[in-house]
């Protein structure tokens, strides 16, 4: 390998993860919220989510070479 471009990448992974630990730090000294201020929100932004019903769906198909091969997909309803 190329010492300089190891030197590089060495460098280049200290400062990236330097700045990673600075941007993820910030959100943990945010103000905390009480239940009032939550209530308040509009609810696009509440936390429920609809459970999504899925299945998978699997069709026979011939491939390029004329073999048949099962190609299945997730079909949510």
């Amino acid at each position: 390998m190329n010492r300089r471009s190891f030197i590089t990448a060495l460098f280049g992974g200290v400062a990236a993860s330097a700045i990673g630990a600075t941007i993820t730090a910030a959100p943990a000294m945010a103000a905390p919220i009480d239940k009032a201020e939550l209530d308040a929100l509009p609810a696009e932004f509440s936390q429920y989510r609809r459970h999504r019903r899925r299945r998978e769906v699997c069709t026979f198909r011939r491939n390029r070479y004329g073999r048949r091969v099962r190609v299945c997909r997730t079909v949510y309803y």
